[in-house]
């Protein structure tokens, strides 16, 4: 006689289940599965595991010291690759580091980033923002004494002090008349000022051609970098409107940016690459 063995079909679907619903990996990095029967979708279910399969994500970085930081806790020197965006012209610097770029012998996601994007100092943009800005004599005055521990003491150029003494004179002078102006032999301008035609209200001042300013690029930074700038009015119906100009501060922010390239370069060890990776 045979003999005959129960089956308990409930356990062994059950089983046959357990075997289906199973997590699989097919390599290490790799985003689990699970084999689901016919008729139904297989789905991820990385989300259920203790920890991600694989580091990905972005992050935003203000300062070299973090974005330092950052790239070197996660990145190598095979797969970790720096881009770098520089338009000196319009103070562009952003930097991308692709933690987990293509090796030299395999190939990456590219989906781990650091990206840098330096907050410009308050200086530089205050300076930025108003170069080449007309403003009226009291307005360019206020300007001047708002901002005048960013006048920087060079060689043939004027102090604060002298700066401040041009200011206090151009608010002295805000409601009065322009007479006459001279070209000095050393540079800068003498205006005349009257109230009225009486000689007894007649006051006068110079106006510096040039002055320099010495100011971070960076927020944080400790380097403030000197511009020279030009001293430039119009004057009309007796009115006196001024502005400045800075000279070449694109070459300013190069290098501040070279500065900030180096540092990191040395810190790091990673490749920088001119653009933008796609």
């Amino acid at each position: 006689m045979y003999e005959v063995t129960e089956i308990n079909n409930a356990d062994t679907i059950l089983r046959a289940g357990a075997s289906l619903g199973e997590v699989r990996h097919l390599e290490d990095g790799a985003i689990p599965f699970i084999v689901i029967p016919e008729g139904y979708t297989a789905q991820e279910v990385e989300q259920y595991l203790d920890q991600p399969a694989r580091k990905r994500g972005s992050v935003v970085t203000t300062d070299t010291d973090s974005f330092i930081f950052y790239t070197k806790k996660h990145g190598s020197l095979d797969d970790c690759t720096v881009y770098a965006e520089i338009n000196s012209e319009h103070s562009v610097f952003n930097l991308v580091a692709v933690i987990n770029d293509h090796g030299a012998d395999k190939a990456q996601w590219r989906d781990h980033r650091c990206t840098f994007k330096p907050k410009q100092a308050v200086e530089w943009a205050r300076w930025m923002g108003k170069n080449k800005a007309v403003m009226s004599q009291a307005d360019f005055a206020t300007w001047l004494e708002d901002n005048l521990p960013d006048i920087a003491s060079v060689a043939g150029m004027p102090t604060g002090t002298e700066i401040l003494t041009m200011a206090l004179a151009f608010e002295a002078n805000s409601d009065k008349r322009v007479k006459s102006r001279i070209n000095l032999q050393n540079g800068g301008v003498q205006f005349e000022f009257v109230e009225d035609e009486n000689k007894d209200t007649r006051t006068t001042m110079k106006v510096f051609e040039r002055f320099t300013i010495g100011v971070p690029v960076f927020d944080g930074s400790a380097n403030a970098y000197p511009i020279e700038a030009r001293l430039k009015y119009r004057e009309k119906d007796g009115k006196v409107n001024f502005w400045f100009e800075l000279i070449r501060p694109d070459r300013v922010f190069k290098t501040a940016v070279m500065e900030e390239l180096a540092a990191i370069k040395t810190s790091t060890g990673f490749p920088v690459i001119s653009g933008k990776p796609e």
